[in-house]
């Protein structure tokens, strides 16, 4: 039996408010019809998840706490591992009040156990220079929801993703950053978990990035990997990646990953 991996943003929907593909919806209904397991599998850092299986529910998809898996879910076992009580939050005041309902202490200062990076349209150099003087004077951790690099906005110009900031900290901090999301080791043991498949011969990872996702993922992980063209990079960037990790297939939708079950 195979199973699947879809990515969300530039996979499965195609804007910031969740308006799926119709090749999205037609897609994952073929793969229920076939009891095909299947996952979304994202980085999403700006909803709490189970608000974000609302959402994506009213849009039409088949999920539930078992079908989507989001760094979210993963952060709350990273940082109590580590033995974090309080930390400096860089995102929506969605996920901030996910995290203070999970037990944390999230402050608006430098005096705290770590720094954590997620998706922020209003970062600014006060709020790098606490997260900076965290790292570096309080002796924080760093940590990510995903190591992406770039993020495709609504006017259609790109910007610089939530691992593009925690590497930038990284770098002034001279510390390393751990990431909840993908390409993480626990991301992709928690996702084989869900779909109950071990074999990652037997595993596709669909995404519309093919550096975090795709490459680093399958470093990682193993599985095999399908680039789709309807998100945020065109099929030219795969000249900067290792031959070796070069997506198995380049489709122009998730739509096309028909051809992989038979259809």
């Amino acid at each position: 039996m195979v199973g699947f991996l879809l990515d969300l943003e530039g996979t499965l929907v195609k804007d910031k408010r969740y308006n799926p593909f119709p090749e999205a919806l037609e897609f994952t209904k073929l793969l229920d019809d076939r009891k095909i397991p299947w996952i979304v599998a994202t980085n999403n850092s700006t909803e709490k998840p189970y608000v974000l299986i609302d959402i994506l529910k009213e849009k039409g998809f088949n999920v539930n706490e078992r079908k989507l898996l989001s760094p979210s879910y993963l952060a709350k076992v990273f940082l109590e591992r580590e033995g974090i009580k309080s930390l400096y939050f860089m995102g929506t005041d969605r996920v901030k009040e996910f995290f203070e309902e999970s037990g944390f202490e999230v402050r608006d200062d430098h005096l705290v156990d770590a720094v954590v990076v997620g998706r922020d349209r209003e970062i600014n150099y006060e709020k790098l220079k606490t997260a900076t003087s965290a790292l570096v004077l309080n002796d924080a951790k760093l940590f990510s929801f995903h190591m992406n690099r770039l993020i495709l906005d609504p006017d259609g110009l790109v910007g610089p993703s939530v691992g593009s900031i925690a590497t930038a900290l990284s770098y002034a901090a001279n510390k390393p950053v751990t990431s909840f999301g993908k390409p993480s080791k626990e991301y992709f043991e928690r996702a084989f978990e869900l779909i109950g498949i071990d074999n990652p011969e037997n595993v596709y990872m669909v995404s519309d990035d093919p550096f975090t996702d795709l490459a680093e993922g399958k470093k990682v992980a193993g599985f095999k990997t399908v680039f789709v063209l309807s998100g945020k990079y065109d099929e030219s960037v795969l000249e900067e990646i290792p031959e070796e990790l070069r997506p198995d297939f380049v489709f122009e939708h998730i739509g096309e990953c028909k051809k992989l079950i038979g259809e």
